[in-house]
């Protein structure tokens, strides 16, 4: 149950965050706020992680060697889906690269965590609602599908590193945070600008201090629980995004996506009830 719960939360901080970065990214490039997000995590969360964990020793290595593999694979998540999104249909890209969830569960199913029909039924649930929600119409051509999926294994490979890591959920966060800046950081400033407008800067930091509450709750979630049942609690983000654009921008979700809110809501019941 608190798996589902802290994976459903870290589903609602990222949404949240993309939520404040739309703003900033129209206003400036994906890019840019990339670097502002990351930035402001690895400042917030790598002294919290020094004073209390310290530099990893011993056997903490190969779990810092994980973490640090996670940072870099993010950011070439990131990358694919900004590509994704630059070329192609944002509901197709969104829907492909919510496939994120899904590979996870198949991965760690394959190497024999052992999953019961119940659970199964619900982990598809889940799966196929995050997918429905994150379509958002009939996409008009199939450019940037390669670029998503792309995206959609690097984020599962994030995932699988934070399930598979032994060192604590705080340092996990850390180690990748400060990885994805020292890559982004440079890319960014050797192809244009890190500036915010003054206006938008506070959205920028709150949207990073959003994402870092999203990593944070991941690797919580990885660590306490399945990480079948983490990998698709916390890929839920496309059904946060289209209740909070419902609630808060009045927006009308199409029918697809009221039907995967509706897969969502009986698979994490059913998580909960099992789990």
């Amino acid at each position: 149950m608190l798996t589902v719960l802290t994976g459903l939360l870290a589903s609602f901080s990222y949404a949240s965050s993309d939520m404040f970065s739309q703003r900033v990214t129209r206003e400036t490039r994906p890019l840019t706020q990339m670097a502002w997000v990351l930035a402001t995590g690895t400042l917030v969360v790598l002294p919290v992680t020094l004073l209390l964990d310290g530099l990893p020793h011993g056997g903490e290595w190969r779990g810092a060697e994980l973490a640090a593999l996670a940072g870099a694979l993010y950011f070439g998540a990131l990358f694919c889906l900004l590509h994704g999104l630059q070329v192609g249909d944002l509901g197709l890209i969104s829907a492909l690269t919510s496939l994120q969830g899904a590979y996870v569960a198949v991965v760690v199913i394959v190497l024999g965590v052992p999953v019961t029909p119940l659970v199964g039924v619900a982990l598809v649930l889940c799966a196929g609602g995050a997918v429905l929600t994150s379509f958002e119409g009939r996409a008009k051509s199939t450019r940037g599908a390669l670029w998503a999926v792309s995206a959609g294994v690097l984020f599962a490979g994030v995932m699988l590193c934070y399930a598979y890591g032994d060192i604590s959920w705080l340092s996990q966060a850390a180690i990748s945070r400060t990885v994805s800046l020292v890559i982004t950081l440079p890319v960014a400033l050797l192809t244009g600008s890190v500036a915010v407008p003054g206006a938008m800067r506070v959205r920028a930091v709150g949207a990073g201090l959003l994402e870092l509450g999203g990593v944070l709750l991941l690797t919580i979630a990885f660590a306490i629980g399945p990480p079948t049942v983490a990998g698709v609690t916390t890929t839920q983000f496309g059904t946060f995004a289209v209740i909070l654009g419902y609630v808060l921008l009045h927006e009308r979700p199409k029918p697809n996506q009221w039907i995967g809110i509706a897969c969502t809501l009986a698979g994490v019941s059913l998580l909960a009830a099992v789990v």
